[in-house]
Order: structure tokens, then sequence, then C-alpha cells
């Protein structure tokens, strides 16, 4: 169940830069007023530093998630012997 909801939050990740790359050619064909390419831009910051921090709960995650085996493991065999 976590390895779905990881690989579907990656996958989220990785279509939200391929749109902050394509938003940032679009404002960079100057087709935009001052103040629509500003809030474009703007926003684009805003979205990328969602999908950075978005992308570093995920990694986390599943690191997280890959040391649950060993960490339980582990700690049944503390208590074994304790």
């Amino acid at each position: 169940m976590l390895d779905i909801i990881i690989r579907s939050a990656l996958a989220i990740v990785a279509r939200t830069e391929r749109l902050i790359e394509t938003a940032r050619r679009l404002l960079d064909r100057d087709g935009l007023d001052l103040a629509e390419g500003y809030e474009l831009d703007r926003e684009i910051e805003r979205l990328r530093d969602v999908v950075f921090e978005a992308d570093e709960a995920v990694r986390s995650l599943a690191l997280t998630v890959e040391c649950w085996p060993q960490a339980a493991h582990a700690h049944s065999l503390e208590k074994t012997l304790h």
C-alpha cells in the first residue's frame, strides 16, 4: 500500500516539474503583459517550493518504509534478549 502511495506521489512530483518547465517556456515567449508575467513567475516559484517539499517528504517516507523491517527485527531481538 505504501509503495503505491510513494510511486503515485513521485509521479505527481515529476508531472508538476514538467508543468513548471512548460510554464517557464510560456513565460519566456513574452506573450504576457508585465503583471501577468510577474504573477505567473511568482506562482511557479511557489509551486516549485511545494513540489520540492513534497519530493523530500515522499523520499523520506520511502526510506522509512525500507527501514521498517530492519527496525522491527532489531526491536524484537532486543525484547527477546531483555
